[in-house]
């Protein structure tokens, strides 16, 4: 039954990316698609700043530091609730929602502990609607039209994948709260990371166009080898070289870090076919170099929070049939991510000698990075077999040791 408007909605998470949730709810509104009854975060105290750039007096909007109290206040006055909130807490969040029978839109990733996935998803069996991840980019037209083409047959058969990607960070990045560049938190499983975290859009995007036979299917992992590192003092990576088999096959390589000099982030996916290549570089520069015919450059759209937030809504309407991407759909995602640790077998640190940092707000940085990335996403060489003086041997791994995640991760911390 779709839902009536203005949506009755609960934020958790103020500050962080929770704040950019408030600009875009309150946009939705004016425009009468939801209204934010109230939101909450432990340090409410310091986050008045946040309050009022977003008018939550003006709204009306009611402010909580405990979620269960927020909860206990608002029962059965609920349509939707966001959990915009750290890691750590999405799954207990997406729980409290479920059993009440309350949408949830929740941020990415949903957890990257693969045990409580597997929890996650048997209380989403009992979701009155569907939860939203909101991985970006997978409700965009655009991307949807460009997968449409890729399982035509227009370009041949898939042949392989890879993805590039430097985010630089500096030091502050990993002392912003208590949980960043983590392993693990409270006993808990948590594989903070490039690729688990900042830029797990991307890798969600590659088992997306990895999965030709389905139009909204997404890829899954069979086994990896892969190479950990970390420039920062973190207890986590912030670099990873991986070469991924997939479910089909199908070659997936991956090259991420936050260890780079650039100022700013580059972003390539490449997409290689039998008669094509196609590269998306920066989120909407698309290229299409086919073979024996002229190559093709276009734009397509970039990612939107409040667009990702709206597709939801329009399926609580019933103007859609389903969300962008449901949580049973994240399966592949949350797999590879663990094999990287299963692979790597244990995080090496760049010798000092080999980085560079400006100054102490500078990004830590590895001066031939984007080198060592360009040969394995173009020959498929990790570091070491490559010979760079600072790479180590990392390991191999397959889904079948999947259950031994939390002891691999043990022996890394």
């Amino acid at each position: 039954m779709p839902m009536n408007l203005p949506l009755r909605t609960l934020i958790a998470g103020i500050g962080g990316f929770g704040s950019a949730h408030h600009s875009v709810f309150a946009k939705l509104e004016e425009g009468g698609s939801a209204r934010v009854v109230a939101t909450c975060d432990p340090a409410l105290e310091s986050l008045g700043a946040v309050g009022e750039l977003h008018g939550f007096a003006r709204r009306s909007v009611q402010t909580y530091k405990d979620f269960e109290a927020m909860l206990a206040a608002h029962s059965g006055g609920m349509d939707l609730g966001v959990i915009a909130s750290p890691i750590q807490f999405h799954a207990p969040m997406h729980e409290a929602f479920v059993l009440r029978q309350v949408a949830c839109y929740l941020e990415k990733p949903p957890t990257l502990d693969p045990a409580e996935f597997e929890r996650m998803l048997a209380v989403e069996e009992q979701a009155a609607f569907a939860t939203n991840v909101g991985f970006s980019y997978i409700h965009l037209k655009d991307r949807l039209e460009l997968k449409r083409r890729m399982m035509s047959g227009e370009f041949g058969r898939l042949k392989r994948l890879a993805f590039l990607g430097l985010a630089p960070r500096t030091p502050a990045y990993f002392q912003r709260n208590k949980w960043a560049g983590r392993l693990t938190i409270g006993g808990k499983l948590l594989l903070d990371s490039c690729l688990g975290n900042a830029m797990s859009h991307f890798l969600n995007n590659m088992l997306f166009f990895a999965d030709q036979d389905h139009l909204q299917g997404w890829a899954r992992p069979s086994e990896a080898t892969a190479e950990l590192y970390r420039a920062n003092r973190i207890e986590g990576t912030d670099t990873i070289f991986a070469l991924v088999r997939l479910d089909s096959g199908i070659e997936l390589r991956l090259a991420a870090s936050h260890a780079c000099p650039q100022t700013e982030q580059v972003t390539e996916e490449y997409i290689e076919f039998e008669h094509a290549t196609v590269t998306i570089r920066s989120n909407d520069q698309v290229t299409i170099e086919h073979s024996g015919q002229p190559d093709e450059t276009f734009s397509i759209t970039g990612p939107s929070l409040e667009d990702a937030v709206q597709h939801y809504i329009s399926y609580l309407k019933g103007i859609h049939p389903r969300p962008a991407q449901m949580l049973r759909e994240c399966q592949g995602f949350v797999e590879t991510n663990a094999l990287f640790y299963l692979a790597g077998k244990r995080i090496h640190d760049f010798p000092p000698n080999a980085l560079v940092q400006p100054r102490p707000d500078s990004v830590i940085a590895l001066p031939d990075i984007e080198e060592a990335a360009r040969r394995l996403v173009t020959e498929g060489m990790l570091p070491s077999a490559a010979g760079y003086p600072w790479a180590n041997n990392g390991g191999q791994s397959s889904l079948a040791s999947l259950s031994g995640i939390n002891r691999v991760v043990e022996l890394m911390t």
